[in-house]
């Protein structure tokens, strides 16, 4: 099983880590027209939980309760960030083995038939990768107030773009280096990788001198920055956003849209045609 790699089907959703449940829930069906689908709101003591769709994903919400909890501690120590992205995978239990043999340590594995997830030990894997085999999370398109139609992607800052980008074209079945550029803006450089079969691309994003890049890095380590969002008009995006009184500005791509962070419960987003 050395050369075994992991297939990644699809990105089932991505997670948030905020502070307020209440105040996340009202400013994404107020500002984004997102609704809490299938809904659960679920408060489990250490922490509280919803869910609600942009488009076909499905964004995870998760705000702790308990300081000493996971969540609780990664929020005193990181502030709101994304916590994590679910990939989904052919078979839970082939998806450990692979793992396993290329020493990439797992933690909270769980096998039993209503809770069927690893996760990956972010430290291994520049952030905290969830992994599952069920496919019964909704991918039907609610466009909500934003005109959103999907999830195209995400950002990971590291220290190290070249050396992220080996790691997961070695980890992942049919993943290439679909671009690399220079961001003069953000003095850093990027790396695309698209994530095999699911058609998902990866951005890996590292400093190149000091700049936002890099401060990210001192303030979250290497974290996900943002998550990519089709939308069916940057205009019509604009101007829906500046009626909630949000100012979208440049993205860290060309033809990209963002959210600052301060204007969005502190996590940036951002949005593409």
């Amino acid at each position: 099983m050395a050369n075994a790699q992991l297939q990644v089907l699809e990105i089932d959703h991505i997670n948030q880590l905020l502070p307020d449940t209440d105040q996340a829930l009202e400013f994404y069906e107020r500002v984004y027209g997102g609704k809490d689908f299938r809904t659960f709101r679920k408060v489990f003591g250490p922490y509280d939980n919803f869910v609600f769709k942009l488009g076909s994903m499905t964004v995870e919400i998760f705000t702790p309760g308990d300081p000493e909890q996971s969540f609780g501690k990664q929020y005193s120590r990181y502030g709101a960030n994304w916590q994590a992205v679910l990939w989904r995978v052919p078979n839970l239990e082939e998806c450990i083995e692979t793992f396993r043999s290329k020493n990439i340590p797992l933690v909270d594995i769980e096998l039993d038939p209503d809770r069927r997830w690893a996760f990956t030990d972010p430290r291994a894997t520049y952030f905290s990768i969830q992994l599952e085999d069920r496919a019964d999370w909704d991918k039907t398109i609610d466009p909500a107030g934003i005109g959103a139609e999907k999830m195209v992607g995400y950002t990971a800052v590291v220290k190290d773009g070249e050396d992220a980008a080996r790691f997961f074209t070695d980890l992942i079945d049919g993943a290439d280096v679909v671009y690399q550029e220079d961001r003069p803006k953000l003095h850093a450089s990027a790396i695309g990788v698209k994530l095999g079969e699911s058609g998902y691309t990866m951005e890996l994003l590292s400093p190149t001198g000091d700049g936002v890049i890099s401060d990210f890095i001192d303030k979250n380590k290497v974290r996900i920055r943002t998550a990519t969002f089709k939308v069916d008009s940057l205009d019509a995006l604009s101007t829906h956003f500046a009626e909630h009184g949000i100012t979208l500005v440049e993205g860290d791509r060309t033809d990209t849209l963002a959210t600052k962070p301060e204007d969005n419960l502190g996590v940036m987003m951002q949005f593409t045609e």
